[in-house]
């Protein structure tokens, strides 16, 4: 008996699949801490218009909350490393 015929779009799906379950086995699973403005500033040992200005010129990632932003300090040093 001859095997069923398969949605050509099925070897693709399956691909998709592993790819995401390979993705999400990689995230850290622990939750990440946002720091305010001032926050990262301090970490960061700048002054806190300098975190703004940076924020505002796209710079630095940045997560906004509403009319709100936090800063994800693992982000920003990966980033800094990255750009310069």
């Amino acid at each position: 008996m001859s095997e069923p015929l398969r949605n050509p779009f099925d070897a693709m799906l399956d691909a998709f699949r592993q790819i995401v379950r390979e993705e999400i086995a990689t995230l850290d699973a622990t939750p990440k801490e946002l720091l305010t403005a001032e926050e990262l500033a301090e970490k960061l040992k700048v002054p806190l218009s300098w975190v703004y200005e940076q924020s505002r010129q796209n710079n630095i990632p940045t997560h906004r909350l509403g009319r709100y932003i936090r800063f994800d300090l693992q982000e920003v040093l990966a980033h800094k490393s990255v750009t310069g």
